[in-house]
């Protein structure tokens, strides 16, 4: 209740952002159980009870569509109403709500007047719950205080059922593969481990509180756990991921209601709105960096994380997206004694240098210091190059040769970037068209196009311009744009990349993955291919989640007809896993480094390639893991004559490259080994490898882990040393034949998948 001298403007402002955060709070808790739920009644349940405890109803209910007679029967309930009670009225037979959003606050059933009395009740609203894009029930609540259901209100509740359908539509899902494409979507805006908001949902909540809301002053906090990232490489996945959510725990206890988010590995930041005065935000500080600084206790280890916190302010210190980097960069690297400070503008030590920089930029380009270098892209069917990627370099005579990620940035923001990318479109197909000329074979020329440079700039014609300069033809180059630029202004991108495809220019998505990943904008978007970022290649093969995402975003881009093509390929297990799933085109060091103009050329005179992709005769592949060499050389005696290729190694890490390079049927493994235990190690590989049938080689002292992982059904097998010849081989049999009856199991169900399709 506000004072009797407060403006009663103000108090109903404050009313609502205390409102609107409640509700962030009720979407975050929402999708932090999403994550964590497989059960959907468990998640009407937990829908119900935190729309009571963090969004500030007074009830809440979830009913689901009778099949047979249309009617909504109650099935979870929290607050003043039980989902008896709810069922009993009217005999659980209510009126079936509207599906238009204009609607969706409207509608009442027949006792809802009766039961608003009895529970005092002011306001109300009933959201439909769709699975796979059909009404099957609705998201009922009420509150006891008026104007609850204002547009912005009514937008963050729509936001909420639509993600509990996104997760009923997770849960109907059998198939791992489908079940990671449409995830994709959810976790660019959410942390996969938290729940949290990510870094690109934090940025527009920011911008919305600074420019929609009507907060005068707002605050951005950075909690930097400085030492995060060294305790989480040291660890098992799983206690890394125990420690994250007990911080993600405490930080919750001291700001159950400020929105809040993860925005990268070891940072989470804070918004706070109008806070009276900066001593609030400081003690606040202090809070955040009690709770957080006490240990972490993870199987009697105790861990420390060095919290620091950084702090920046709207509008003193600059726009939205400035005021979140100056609060990163007053929480990195301090060089204080105290527990957080404040951003200051000479905070920058190197603001000087990129001050120098910029201006050394201004003059680069009439010096002649920019060069383009190439980086093959091959076919992995022919292991011929088919493409080149055009990367802008900078050779400055004062700086000498000056990374991307220094000067790229600050040509977006001295908007220089246009200038410079029309010369680099140029320079790409110019050069391409020159070595059509010298009878070279043709290939594609892949330039990147920034965001800048599409809404700054007249594409179409520039594109246009330079190929009739050129002389080079429209299908041998390709545009390549980032999911984050085509969202910036989707509608109006979309008509742009439309009319230059027309023109028969090709278009790519660079960084798959990395951004919105939306499957709605992807069908419209004239993209001949989907480019997945290296990040997700980089631990592909011992990795199972960034396995299962390269795996699905395969799967989905030849859905949709498109091809595939993967950066940062650097090892031969990364390119037999690609190969294995049909991933058409790669490009990385595995096979070459950017190259000056020059020396690209010499490679595609002398027709480098990497060997094609084999058709080769089915064979039984066994893969053989122990850390003593003598115990491979004797299990290779014993099973040489047995018809299996084998092959070895005393090494975790090499036994992930040989499982994606080889392929293996079947998998043997000791238990003890130095980098993993064996049991960790093909739990791993059942995740990458569902199909391939894993053994454990283990001691008698080792038994209980092993029949755990047995009964877990990571391990088919285990086999004791020392090991009976007989038995050996009559197991390894046994798996090769159970593993080769999968395999012919999968191939029918392709083949009649494929047969229903044709006839549909």
């Amino acid at each position: 209740m506000a004072s009797s001298d407060t403006p009663i403007g103000e108090t109903h402002t404050k009313t609502e952002l205390e409102r609107r955060n409640r509700l962030y709070t009720m979407l975050s808790h929402i999708n932090r159980c999403i994550i964590r739920t497989k059960d959907p009644q468990e998640l009407y349940f937990a829908a119900c009870r935190i729309a009571i405890e963090s969004g500030g109803f007074a009830i809440a209910w979830i009913g689901l569509i009778d099949s047979e007679t249309g009617s909504l029967i109650p099935v979870a309930s929290a607050g003043n109403v039980t989902v008896t009670q709810l069922k009993s009225l009217n005999e659980g037979k209510f009126d079936v709500l509207s599906n238009d959003k204009e609607t969706a606050g409207g509608s009442r059933f027949s006792s809802w007047i009766e039961m608003s009395e009895q529970l005092g009740l002011l306001e109300g609203a009933s959201f439909p719950i769709r699975l796979e894009g059909k009404t099957v029930g609705s998201f009922n609540i009420a509150a006891k205080e008026p104007g609850f259901f204002r547009d912005a209100e009514i937008n963050l509740l729509l936001e909420v059922v639509d993600d509990i359908s996104f997760a009923l539509d997770i849960i109907r899902r059998e198939e791992k593969r489908t079940a990671a494409e449409s995830k994709m979507r959810y976790f660019v805006y959410y942390d996969s481990q938290t729940g949290l908001p990510s870094r690109a949902l934090f940025e527009e909540r920011l911008n919305e509180s600074c420019y929609n809301g009507n907060a005068h002053q707002v605050v951005v906090m950075v909690v930097n756990l400085r030492r995060l990232q060294i305790v989480l490489h040291l660890l098992e996945p799983n206690t890394g991921l125990a420690i994250i959510r007990t911080l993600v725990d405490r930080l919750e206890s001291v700001l159950p209601a400020v929105p809040r988010a993860r925005i990268d590995e070891a940072k989470f930041a804070l918004l706070l709105q109008d806070p009276e005065g900066l001593h609030v935000a400081e003690e606040l500080a202090w809070e955040i960096h009690k709770v957080l600084a006490e240990a972490v206790e993870i199987d009697g280890q105790e861990y420390y994380l060095d919290p620091f916190i950084g702090i920046a302010r709207f509008p003193l210190d600059g726009e939205p997206a400035e005021v979140l980097k100056h609060a990163i960069l007053a929480a990195s690297s301090p060089d204080t004694d105290t527990i957080c400070r404040f951003f200051f503008a000479d905070m920058d030590e190197g603001s000087r240098r990129q001050l120098n920089l910029d201006t050394a930029l201004r003059r680069a380009l009439e010096r002649n210091e920019f060069i383009l270098h190439y980086q093959p892209q091959l076919d992995l069917s022919t292991g011929r190059i088919i493409g080149a990627e055009a990367l802008l370099r900078w050779q400055s005579r004062d700086y000498g040769l000056v990374s991307p990620l220094n000067f790229i940035p600050l040509l977006e923001e001295n908007g220089m970037i246009n200038t410079i990318g029309e010369w680099v479109l140029q320079e790409a197909c110019r050069l391409n068209r020159k070595w059509q000329d010298e009878g070279l074979p043709p290939l594609r020329m892949a330039v990147n196009l920034s965001a800048r440079q599409f809404h700054g700039g007249d594409i179409p014609n520039i594109v246009k311009r330079t190929l009739e300069k050129t002389g080079l033809e429209p299908q041998w180059l390709e545009l390549e744009l980032t999911e984050s630029i085509v969202l910036m202004d989707a509608d109006k991108i979309i008509r742009t990349m439309h009319e230059i495809s027309a023109e028969g220019i090709g278009f790519a998505l660079d960084d798959f993955g990395t951004g919105y990943s939306s499957l709605s904008y992807l069908q419209r978007l004239p993209v001949a291919r989907i480019k997945i970022d290296k990040s997700f290649v980089a631990n592909l093969t011992s990795n199972p989640s960034d396995a299962a995402i390269v795996r699905a975003v395969v799967g989905m881009a030849h859905s949709l007809g498109l091809k595939v093509i993967a950066e940062g390929v650097e090892t031969e297990g990364q390119l037999g896993f690609l190969r294995g799933i049909n991933c058409e085109e790669i490009q990385g060091y595995l096979f070459s480094r950017p190259l000056p103009a020059d020396d690209f050329t010499l490679l595609l005179r002398e027709g480098r390639s990497i060997p094609p992709k084999q058709i080769e005769k089915p064979e039984r592949v066994l893969l053989l893991i122990d850390d003593e060499s003598n115990i491979i050389s004797a299990l290779t005696r014993v099973l040489r004559r047995k018809g299996f290729r084998i092959v070895g190694t005393t090494s975790i890490k090499e036994g992930f490259e040989l499982m994606a390079i080889h392929q293996p049927g079947v998998v043997i493994c000791d238990q003890r080994m130095p980098e993993m235990t064996g049991t960790e190690f093909l739990r791993r590989i059942k995740d990458i490898y569902p199909d391939t049938i894993r053994i454990v080689l283990s001691g008698y002292t080792e038994l209980n882990s092993v029949i755990d992982a047995v009964n877990h059904g990571e391990v088919y097998k285990f086999l004791t040393k020392p090991w009976e010849d007989e038995a050996l081989c009559q197991v390894i049999g046994d798996a090769f034949n159970i593993y080769e009856l999968r395999q012919e199991n999968r191939y029918l169900s392709r083949k009649l998948n494929t047969n229903r399709a044709r006839s549909e």
